[in-house]
């Protein structure tokens, strides 16, 4: 099943931000601004609290040389006990008239977007994330960062 990554334009620094609501932030980035199918970027982390509601998403550092609107990806989460989920998620990095979206960063462009929005994880432990680019070209320049983070969720207990 594919999943579509809905930007959070107005939300993008807040959901990004360091503050106390952010339980993991780690970012991988790519040699010369160039992504290789063979390179994923992985992210391990502790997760002990399988009753907190959290938000997980990833944002992604690019330049206007990347030359497409969105970036298809692949997302294996690896849980505790063994447990393995595989999403295929498109992420659009430019409106439909081109016009990049997210926030400049000196010669980069920086766009966040939700994976999962007021989820708990399943079981406390070791989780692994690795995301592979899943785009028809096998090195994919202009891509230079790539981060996914976990922070507390807005979403109330009882909403769920």
């Amino acid at each position: 099943m594919v999943n579509r990554l809905f930007l959070l334009l107005g939300a993008a620094l807040f959901i990004t931000g360091c503050g106390p609501g952010v339980l993991y932030d780690n970012s991988v980035s790519f040699e010369n601004g160039v992504w290789d199918k063979d390179v994923p970027a992985v992210f391990e982390m502790e997760h002990p609290d399988t009753s907190r509601v959290v938000d997980v998403g990833m944002t992604f550092m690019h330049d206007e040389t990347y030359p497409f609107s969105n970036l298809w990806l692949f997302l294996e989460v690896h849980g505790p006990k063994g447990t393995v989920q595989i999403d295929t998620l498109e992420f659009l990095l430019a409106e439909t008239d081109g016009q990049w979206l997210g926030k400049k960063k000196g010669d980069q462009l920086e766009v966040s977007a939700l994976y999962q929005y007021g989820v708990k994880f399943s079981e406390a432990g070791s989780w692994s994330f690795k995301i592979t680019q899943g785009m028809r070209h096998p090195q994919l320049e202009g891509i230079h960062q790539v981060a996914f983070w976990v922070q507390e969720s807005a979403v109330n207990e009882s909403e769920e």
